[in-house]
């Protein structure tokens, strides 16, 4: 049997412009899909990542809450519900509630409005390694209870220093406006994409600049040390919730699971219902990463109908490739028909050939490829911002080659080529020894 593959790996190369043709097109095919992988494994990756670190948790509570006849945005009764998730999750479980509001800034005649995030800087330090601080410093504002730490960009639009004091006002849930002022603490710039726009401030600032009640939070941030226990996790909380008197749901869409992860306290609304409730929805971030994944998803439809063309017209050349190797080789077909071979070893051999070929030059395409990817992520440096900031990690693009997608790419594009050349080859293994050694080509 080795005999047999070996000479099947030797005769690979019998006509080599026809197999380096045919031979490069598995590794265009190998290279591209490899590439394209690396791409979409590395943005959901990426994107997933830089979310937990920044405005997702692996499980997000958040809701409303009804009382005295007005649906509010927010849940009360915070701490029992961070009790229960302790209870329920363990000690290795990290429960953070957060506030957000979305408040106007004034300063010096300038005016915007911004998303403000509250947070208790004690025990929510997973934004400090993430932030790069060109004014103040961390312990700096968490130092003051009304200090603020502002990304570069929003510093620069209203010329702010430290030590400055700006004025904010917000309309709370109430419908009535308030206002607060703030001190400068701090000044500073990231790589992750979805903090670039956060505004911290102290969760009871906030919560007092909203005139919300002590207990209330905008959401509760779950982080798992198995995140892929998840939707475990939620089930068993959310059965204890339930049992707490709480209404429990989860969201019932990708859009609607963002929407829980990103709202900050908005206008009361009238309850149809009449009766006092904590409404909770749990989500994890899988159904957050949805929508990213449904565009990765495309993506990488879009390359494999590129693929499949490419992986078409090779179809046709390893049919017409072999058709052509049977037709010059009737006389050594023939020797091998008359010396005792069966139809079935003439027709492993000559697709043997076409598998060899297959397997060498897309393992070649494959590993180009990956380290095509591991280079562009390395040497490549791009500015920060802009469309692409999504998919970049500290300035690279985030591509993942993964060594179990290119031998999958490896598997399929050799499966492909043993399958289009076994009809062509069939035929060879099947002519009679005496019309093989009387044919000519």
């Amino acid at each position: 049997m080795g005999k047999f593959v070996g000479i099947a790996f030797k005769n690979v190369f019998r006509n080599g412009r026809r197999s380096i043709t045919l031979g490069l097109n598995y590794a265009v095919v190998s290279f591209i899909l490899v590439a394209l992988f690396s791409f979409s494994r590395g943005a959901t990756t990426n994107v997933s990542t830089s979310l937990v670190r920044a405005t997702a948790g692996h499980i997000t509570i958040s809701g409303q809450y009804a009382q005295g006849g007005r649906v509010y945005s927010g849940m009360l009764r915070a701490p029992e519900i961070a009790t229960a998730a302790r209870a329920v999750l363990g000690p290795e479980a990290l429960i953070l509630p957060r506030y957000l509001v979305q408040s106007s800034v004034y300063f010096k005649g300038l005016s915007k409005r911004l998303s403000f995030t509250g947070i208790d800087p004690a025990t929510d330090t997973g934004f400090r390694s993430q932030m790069n601080f060109s004014s103040g410093s961390w312990s700096g504002w968490a130092a003051d209870p009304a200090g603020v730490a502002l990304p570069t960009d929003t510093a620069a639009y209203f010329g702010l220093a430290l030590g400055d004091e700006v004025v904010v006002s917000t309309r709370t849930r109430f419908g009535a406006f308030n206002t607060g002022i703030l001190k400068v603490r701090a000044i500073w710039s990231t790589d992750n994409y979805f903090m670039k726009e956060l505004v911290l401030v102290h969760l009871p600032f906030l919560r007092n600049l909203d005139l919300a009640a002590p207990d209330s939070a905008s959401a509760i941030y779950i982080y798992l040390k198995d995140p892929s226990a998840a939707n475990r996790e939620r089930e068993l909380l959310s059965n204890v919730l339930a049992a707490k008197g709480f209404e429990v749901s989860r969201p019932k869409n990708d859009t609607e699971a963002i929407a829980a992860i990103s709202g900050a306290s908005l206008k009361y609304e009238a309850d149809k219902e009449g009766r006092d409730r904590v409404m909770l929805k749990l989500s994890t971030i899988d159904e957050v990463l949805g929508i990213v994944k449904s565009i990765v998803l495309a993506v990488n439809a879009l390359g494999g109908l590129v693929a499949a063309v490419m992986l078409f017209v090779i179809a046709v050349s390893v049919f017409i490739n072999l058709r052509m190797s049977v037709n010059e080789r009737l006389r050594e077909i023939g020797t091998m028909r008359a010396l005792g071979f069966g139809p079935g070893t003439v027709t492993s051999l000559f697709v043997l050939e076409s598998v060899a070929l297959a397997l060498m030059f897309s393992v070649a395409g494959s590993v180009l490829g990956a380290l095509a990817s591991i280079g562009v992520r390395g040497l490549l440096t791009l500015p920060p911002g802009g469309n692409l900031a999504i998919l970049m990690s500290s300035g690279h693009l985030a591509l993942e080659p993964r060594l179990g997608d290119d031998a999958a790419i490896v598997a399929i594009i050799v499966l492909f080529s043993a399958l289009f050349s076994y009809f062509p080859a069939r035929r060879g293994g099947h002519i009679k020894p005496v019309d093989a050694l009387t044919s000519t080509f």
